[in-house]
């Protein structure tokens, strides 16, 4: 019970912090949206977009590989972090320059290839910031992870606010939100120092029992883009940045949904490793809770679908409707998602996450085809047919796997 309770701590410090981030990003979301228009907006998205892609070359699984090893004993973590430090610096600087070169490639206007440019900065901060972050989660002190995650937004929504506010425009949102990355980074270096003390500048160091499931969580992280955030990018590409725009507001809208599952993941994470060191737990301790969000998330989804697209127009007018409709039917995939959250933390934490990938490809190489052919039969709606459709299939799929698998290895009794 008190490990039950610990994760309850810690997800609800998550949770609460997380609630007032997006508070604070949905109002800046809003007026950014507003003030920008569909076809800015969608530049806006676009650029963030191409930048994410180049998220597979900082290695970020390494973060999980080191939490998971570090949590066993937080005496040793400073080991673990300084065996990955120097890598990591090294593929900060690769992402940003291959990101920067593969700009000149793109069909963009040359006006967003600036853009791209200068926002690949924002690599450095993915980087560096995943780092400091399993510090708090090992020792479980989650709530410097929501009062800096609340810093670093409060700072960038209130300075674009004012900015916009007096005529400024896209070149100045991108620099503002790499003001307040950074801003915050330094922060996070010193707090992050006064409980596991480590060197920012330790020399290369590649270790197999580390880089191996950090491969395989850094794929997992590169198809689970392929299953959701190359939609947008997929759009950039078959339509305009108004259809990007408007896209992108009813994605935004609906990925609060798997934020929350993933602070929720972050906060249960520890606690799953140190079960599961223990010995074997109970097939209903998955089974139940994942049957609970399936059902309560669905209805939840289905309530709002009555909703969605009146709110839409109030808070975004007119020319964000088409948002509203292709809402309607993008939150109902989050219910399928939430549904898999016990047991791919449980893979995770007993070394099975190799086989999550087995779904996640098949989800991928069911999402791209899917966005093509739906989206020139249907148009924009017919992204969240694909992605309704991936997801519902891939969850039951990932469920299933994750099951055999845990059972066969004496996981689960």
């Amino acid at each position: 019970m008190s490990n039950l309770l610990k994760g309850i701590k810690n997800a609800s410090y998550l949770a609460g912090g997380n609630l007032i981030v997006q508070i604070i990003t949905f109002i800046g979301f809003i007026y950014i949206a507003r003030i920008l228009g569909p076809d800015n907006y969608g530049i806006y998205v676009t650029v963030g977009a191409f930048v994410g892609i180049f998220d597979i070359l900082l290695l970020g699984g390494i973060n999980k590989a080191v939490l998971r090893e570090g949590s066993k004993n937080i005496s040793s973590m400073h080991i673990y972090l300084e065996k990955t430090i120097g890598l990591r610096n090294l593929l900060i600087l690769a992402a940003i320059i291959t990101c920067i070169g593969c700009s000149f490639f793109m069909p963009y206007k040359l006006q967003t290839r600036l853009y791209i440019i200068l926002y690949s900065a924002e690599l450095a901060y993915a980087g560096i910031k995943g780092f400091f972050g399993i510090i708090y989660q090992a020792i479980e002190k989650m709530q410097y992870i929501s009062i800096l995650d609340i810093v670093n937004k409060a700072l960038f929504v209130s300075l674009s606010i004012a900015f916009l506010y007096h005529g400024f425009g896209l070149l100045t949102l991108f620099l503002l939100a790499l003001f307040s990355h950074f801003s915050t980074l330094i922060i996070n270096y010193s707090l992050s120092r006064r409980f596991i003390r480590f060197n920012l500048f330790s020399k290369i160091q590649f270790d197999k029992n580390l880089l191996k499931p950090a491969l395989i969580f850094s794929l997992m992280v590169f198809v689970g883009f392929l299953i959701t955030r190359v939609d947008l990018l997929m759009i950039s590409f078959l339509g305009t940045a108004k259809d990007v725009g408007v896209y992108g507001v009813a994605n935004k809208i609906a990925q609060q949904g798997v934020m929350l599952r993933n602070v929720t993941v972050t906060a249960f994470f520890p606690i799953f490793v140190k079960k599961f060191h223990k010995g074997t737990i109970k097939v209903e301790r998955l089974v139940k809770p994942s049957l609970f969000f399936l059902g309560g998330i669905f209805i939840l989804s289905l309530t709002a679908s009555f909703f969605v697209e009146h709110i839409i127009t109030f808070l975004f007018g007119m020319d964000y409707k088409n948002s509203g409709e292709i809402l309607r039917v993008l939150i109902f995939y989050l219910a399928f998602t939430w549904a898999t959250l016990p047991f791919t933390t449980a893979a995770q934490a007993t070394h099975n996450e190799n086989y999550m990938l087995v779904a996640l490809l098949i989800m991928a190489g069911l999402n791209i085809p899917l966005n093509y052919i739906l989206f020139i039969k249907y148009g924009l709606i017919g992204i969240a047919y694909s992605t309704l459709l991936v997801n519902s299939v891939g969850g039951f799929l990932m469920c299933s796997i994750i099951y055999r698998v845990m059972k066969l290895k004496g996981h689960l009794a």
